[in-house]
């Protein structure tokens, strides 16, 4: 018999994400785990916000500040996804797949305001190298927008929205608090995760 399968779910945020780790059938899925994960290197301040970090810099200067946080960025992502996928192999779990929630997908390119750029070149980046992490983890993964992922994990799941809002409340009791929208969108992503495909 094999191993029950296993997903995560993460609600990226800027220098960090929310982690829920659910497993079990797809009908009925039971919560593992919950917790943050830092995302960036106390020791290397650029990488909480680098495209910030870079606005007031030369072009060139900007450019190897953003380099640098990045490469920094992608092994903690990595590490991440590998610790967490580790974690659910050790708990005799075969993981799945990654969901990732994520507040927008704009085009930091098409945004005028450099502030607003460099806030969406912030998101941007740390949903890629959790993407990264995922391919690294050999997990397929899939994007879910977050205004958009109630009617997407209804879709996925085949549940109606009455259905899906009582399954997400009971894995909040399970979780205890805080179980806010950040969580909720993180456990919507594991659960559309949990069927494996990794078709978004």
């Amino acid at each position: 018999m094999g191993r029950e399968a296993a997903a995560i779910g993460l609600r990226v945020k800027t220098a960090r994400a929310i982690a829920v780790l659910l497993a079990g059938p797809l009908a009925e899925p039971r919560l593992v785990a919950r917790r943050e994960l830092p995302l960036a290197d106390p020791a290397l301040p650029e990488t909480k916000f680098p495209y910030h970090a870079a606005l007031e810099l030369p072009e060139g200067e900007g450019a190897a500040v953003v380099a640098r946080a990045r490469r920094a960025i992608e092994k903690i992502a990595t590490a991440a996804v590998a610790g967490l996928a580790a974690e659910l192999r050790s708990a005799k779990l075969r993981p799945v797949g990654v969901g990732l929630a994520v507040s927008s997908d704009a085009d930091p390119a098409r945004l005028g305001n450099p502030h607003v750029r460099a806030h969406a070149a912030e998101g941007r980046l740390f949903r890629e190298v959790l993407e990264l992490g995922a391919r690294s983890a050999g997990l397929p993964s899939l994007l879910l927008l977050e205004r958009e992922a109630l009617a997407r994990a209804c879709a996925a799941l085949r549940l109606d929205e009455a259905s899906l809002r009582s399954a997400l409340a009971e894995l909040g009791r399970t979780a205890g608090p805080p179980w806010r929208a950040d969580e909720k969108a993180a456990c919507l992503a594991a659960w559309v995760a949990l069927r494996g495909d990794g078709v978004n």
